[in-house]
């Protein structure tokens, strides 16, 4: 007769702070006043392309952030495209307009209090937005601004934090 072989017990999984964070916790009552949080946009990874492009437009940014008549051209230029492509732009929409916002509150001097780092960032992804003959051509119905959101997507989730305490200090003006 055969024996039945013992089932071995599984050690404890191991719960990492990642795991946990993901675990929904029950929600807690909200006081006061409630906190301006960007909106979470789905992001992926950029393509080889995609990143080189936007690399060419991290180092034009510190050439506008040194220029304030054309940092302000360059807001008006993607306000205007903006408005014009908003069908298109759904996914990104209030991200897009909060980095727009960021820009703008930083070179009129009402908002200093974030890096430069993050600044350049923003600028970044509005040039890499303007730029019509990027990684996926903007003039290409339906596919052309597939490559505009990843990057505008990738740069919000890149500044999530100071975006964060951006939209909080602008919520507390109103």
């Amino acid at each position: 007769m055969k024996k039945k072989k013992a089932k071995k017990k599984q050690p404890a999984k191991k719960v990492t702070p990642k795991k946990a964070a993901r675990k929904k916790v029950p929600a807690k009552k909200k006081v006061g006043k409630k906190k301006a949080k960007a909106k979470r946009v789905k992001a992926r990874q950029l393509t080889q392309e995609e990143a080189k492009q936007f690399a060419k437009e991290k180092s034009r940014a510190r050439e506008y952030a040194a220029n304030p008549r054309r940092l302000r051209d360059l807001l008006k230029a993607i306000t205007e495209k903006a408005m014009r492509n908003k069908d298109d732009l759904k996914k990104i929409w209030d991200g897009l307009w909060a980095l727009i916002r960021l820009v703008r509150a930083w070179l009129t001097g009402k908002y200093r209090d974030v890096p430069l780092k993050t600044i350049l960032l923003a600028i970044a992804a509005i040039i890499y937005f303007l730029n019509p003959f990027d990684v996926i051509p903007d003039f290409i119905p339906v596919v052309g601004y597939v490559d505009d959101a990843a990057v505008i997507a990738y740069a919000i989730n890149s500044i999530r934090g100071d975006l964060d305490k951006f939209l909080e200090w602008e919520a507390s003006k109103k």
